[in-house]
């Protein structure tokens, strides 16, 4: 039986022609989900042809330590997604626009038109998840410190079609320690609250010394505004892998919430990229003492709070990355088990396909 968090809060709740001609080669359903794989991925990425191109000029001026070579930069599809899940036996993705990349500081030579470039980008994810017979569930994106930022979540509060918004604050460059820039980042809470839209959220900044103090800061100056919404921190609190960000922000999140159990309620962890040497991707190490440091924080926090996801990008194979991860996690089979099982506020029981989806 899925073990399905527990939100205790107010106030819840392009293709083109001839990709949608195309889409009897995926299948609606899962053609069995393998026991050592989750119900959902909670954390995918699909890239619009331009979204594609701007990633590769950003991952040429960030390097390969920030943008590993292994990760793929084409274009990709909803079609593409769900052939992954299928091939895993996985039943739901969760689709994160990554809308938030034309408002990227790296880029601001290029003189895009941000706001349109995120409202297509945007558009294409939610349209990409249509017709998927629910197997893809779309988050919108935006940058934060943007102008539009605000504007956008209110279209898509309106038009509907989006369940969450993701924020990637090392992308846009955030610092905590500005309190302008917090600010910011508060009224963009209090609105995906309002507009019932859950949140994931990339915390980790540019910051050296990323941690405690970043994190006390969102918990008690932005957090408190969406408390009636669904929040998951990406990547465990850092940018994947296990390193001394991710063990002070995970411990300072440990701390809170043995102080302030209220504030643990609507919060919860993926495991993208987490712990280390993840199939297709060799994006960050960590040592074995480190993993031993995130386990005992993971279950300080408690097994519950935490999610799977893989940050997949095509043409990761999702059967290898868990296979990976659960290697790497070390856990024991029971609390494996229960990581598999966990299912993010966010997502809707599974429903019978109707008789005319095609995947």
């Amino acid at each position: 039986m899925t073990n399905k968090f527990k939100l205790i809060a107010s106030g819840i709740g392009l293709a083109t022609v001839a990709t949608l001609l195309a889409l009897g080669a995926a299948s609606a359903e899962p053609p069995g989900r393998a026991d050592d794989n989750p119900i959902v991925d909670h954390h995918m990425h699909i890239f619009s042809p331009e979204a594609a191109r701007v990633l590769k000029i950003s991952c040429a001026r960030v390097g390969p330590v920030k943008c590993p070579p292994e990760i793929s930069k084409n274009p990709s599809t909803g079609r593409d997604a769900v052939q992954a899940l299928n091939d895993a036996g996985i039943q739901t993705g969760v689709l994160l626009s990554t809308g938030y990349f034309f408002g990227s500081p790296t880029l601001a030579d290029l003189k895009l038109d941000v706001a349109a470039k995120t409202r297509a980008e945007n558009s294409f994810v939610v349209d990409q998840a249509k017709g998927r017979c629910g197997r893809l569930i779309a988050f919108i994106s935006v940058n934060p410190l943007s102008s539009n930022a605000l504007d956008e979540i209110a279209y898509w509060g309106r038009k509907g079609g989006a369940t969450g918004l993701k924020l990637h604050l090392g992308n846009s460059h955030f610092d905590f320690r500005s309190p302008e820039e917090v600010g910011k980042l508060a009224a963009i809470f209090r609105l995906a609250a309002q507009l019932h839209l859950a949140i994931v959220v990339h915390l980790e900044t540019p910051a050296a010394d990323f941690g405690a103090r970043d994190i006390h800061i969102f918990l008690t100056e932005v957090a408190p505004f969406a408390r009636s919404v669904p929040i998951q921190v990406a990547h465990a609190g850092s940018g994947g892998g296990v390193d001394a960000h991710t063990l002070s922000a995970l411990g300072e999140f440990a701390d809170a919430f043995e102080h302030d159990p209220e504030a643990a309620k609507n919060i919860f962890f993926d495991l993208a990229m987490v712990p280390d040497e993840i199939s297709n991707t060799a994006k960050i190490s960590a040592s074995a003492d480190n993993i031993a440091k995130l386990k005992a924080l993971m279950e300080r926090i408690g097994l519950k709070r935490f999610v799977l996801a893989s940050d997949w990008t095509y043409p990761l194979k999702l059967e290898k990355y868990y296979a990976d991860e659960k290697a790497a996690l070390n856990l024991s089979e029971d609390d494996w088990r229960l990581l598999v099982s966990n299912v993010a506020p966010y997502v809707p029981t599974p429903k019978a396909p109707p008789g005319n989806c095609a995947n």
